[in-house]
């Protein structure tokens, strides 16, 4: 039983923790507590936040299974707080860092070894127990799947990420990711493009995925092209984001591809990625693009690489030259030596240009970063304070955006059912499991059955309401896309209608053809 913590790139390597145990031949999934031989958490350690999550549910799985279960805790917060775990849960029976995810395998033997009072050779040079087995301080710390190495996709049939680097080259003032996972790691590009072609055959919705996409690529001394995957056009060409986009491209003639970008940079969007988005309307036009701040003052301190007249600039050109054009941005206040006038231009900022998605974050004090050791730190209720007035600026700007959908035609995914029954989905404006949904409270799957939120769908507000007024006739096929005319709003979701006369699937050709509550039951059973 796998429990997956954090981001979308710690997602990629449970599912592939899954792979390893299930073509290792030693596990079967279970969804049941009660059934469950081991069990297994992959944690966040970003920020305090997300390691007092993880620890929660580490509190909470070792008061709810069975005593003969074995516990095992991975990722990120291994890396830095192994010792503390294994102080603080003697429970726990054993840890792997990020960078040994590929152990799992050998973990669970080990842990059967002892259980059975077998013999176990170790090969960890840094091992000091059996719940120490293999360092998160050995070769790596962070891993970066080869071709041959097994995953079990968990996500939904429709959408999949492609983790196509791991590391940062970054040097953020208040982030801690390069210490937690290591320099930049990219994977060959012939890897990833023939990742694509599999994976895109059961997925109509590819993300990529990394810590910056930016810099894919800057840490590889290879030129294109590599193989017959990719088009004599590229020749002598170095391999960075933009020869990416085009070998996956070019290595798909479905038209329905819905290829989107994570964790962009602004000081990364280069006039030729704008120019492939452009001439490609396979990707969406959709960016999720880290600002932090709008004053110079502050992102000089973050150690930023972009003004914010450049941040201005790029905003300006996307939606210039990309019409219909989403961006989701992170903003932080309180960071030390943020003054009033610092926020109120924030406010400013965020007033004038409208982004369509903004998630904030109070700055966290992290020991290991640079900034801990800046002056002028910021009381944490001014923080508080700030973080409201935020939300509610943007907030006014949602309802306005919201307000202007009202009657506008989208493509929307159908993604499942929510906690009233409704069957919800996405457009391409909506990132699986960060954004809002479409909520169609008309529609009803036939056979309805009521279902728990799939995993992409948990810990969101209780959705939206409605009564079935009318019967589509048939079935609404989960995975796929339909005409929807957007008829209003609930706070961060829109809602509303399939068009009548235009229920035909978009994007149904060659992929399997499910209702909505199997796509939950799809991801459910690879992760509780």
């Amino acid at each position: 039983m796998f429990h997956s913590l954090g981001c979308p790139r710690n997602f990629v390597d449970t599912e592939l923790m899954l792979g390893l145990s299930v073509h290792s031949g030693l596990l079967q999934i279970t969804q049941s507590m009660d059934e469950a031989d081991y069990l297994v958490v992959n944690t966040c350690g970003f920020l305090e936040s997300a390691r007092q999550e993880a620890k929660d549910v580490i509190q909470e799985l070792i008061e709810a299974k069975r005593p003969q279960s074995k516990l095992i805790v991975t990722g990120c917060m291994v890396n830095l707080h192994k010792d503390q775990i294994l102080n603080d849960y003697p429970q726990v029976d054993s840890v792997l860092g990020a960078g040994s995810i590929d152990k799992i395998v050998d973990t669970i033997r080990m842990l059967e070894s002892v259980n059975s009072n077998e013999d176990f050779t170790s090969t960890s040079t840094t091992a000091t127990t059996s719940r120490d087995y293999y360092s998160p301080r050995a070769e790596r710390q962070s891993f970066l799947a080869q071709g041959d190495t097994p995953r079990v996709l968990a996500t939904p049939p429709h959408y999949a990420y492609i983790k196509i680097a791991e590391g940062c080259k970054k040097q953020c003032s208040f982030c801690i990711i390069p210490k937690i996972k290591g320099k930049l790691q990219s994977k060959p590009l012939d890897q990833i493009v023939g990742e694509f072609q599999v994976i895109s055959q059961r997925a109509s919705e590819i993300i990529l995925i990394a810590q910056d996409l930016g810099d894919y690529g800057k840490d590889l001394q290879q030129t294109l092209p590599l193989s017959t995957t990719t088009t004599t056009t590229h020749d002598n060409q170095k391999v960075n984001l933009a020869s990416l986009l085009k070998g996956l491209l070019s290595a798909s003639d479905d038209p329905d591809l819905w290829l989107r970008l994570m964790y962009l940079y602004p000081d990364e969007i280069t006039p030729e990625i704008v120019d492939i988005m452009e001439a490609d309307s396979r990707i969406c036009r959709y960016l999720d693009m880290p600002i932090q701040h709008s004053h110079n003052d502050m992102l000089r301190l973050m150690r930023r690489k972009t003004s914010a007249e450049e941040i201005k600039s790029t905003i300006r050109t996307l939606r210039q030259r990309l019409p219909g054009m989403h961006i989701r941005t992170s903003l932080m206040v309180g960071f030390p030596g943020e003054t009033e006038e610092h926020f109120e231009h924030l406010l400013d900022f965020v007033r004038e240009m409208e982004l369509e998605n903004v998630g904030a974050f109070i700055y966290s004090n992290e020991a290991r970063a640079m900034s801990s050791r800046l002056p002028n730190h910021v009381p944490d209720e001014i923080k508080e304070e700030r973080y409201d007035r935020l939300m509610q600026t943007q907030w006014e700007i949602v309802q306005r955006k919201q307000e202007a959908m009202r009657h506008s035609r989208l493509h929307v995914v159908i993604e499942g059912l929510n906690s009233d029954g409704n069957v919800v989905g996405r457009y391409y404006g909506q990132c699986p499991d960060i954004d809002g949904q479409v909520i169609l409270p008309e529609e009803r799957p036939k056979q309805q059955q009521q279902q728990p939120l799939s995993q992409q769908g948990k810990g969101r507000r209780k959705r939206g309401g409605g009564k079935n007024n009318h019967d589509m006739g048939k079935r609404i096929v989960g995975g796929q896309r339909y005409w929807v005319e957007i008829t209003g709003y609930d706070e961060y979701d829109l809602v509303g209608k399939i068009v009548e006369g235009e229920h035909e699937s978009l994007s149904a050709a060659g992929r399997p053809q499910l209702d909505v509550v199997t796509v939950q039951q799809q991801q459910t059973a690879a992760l509780s």
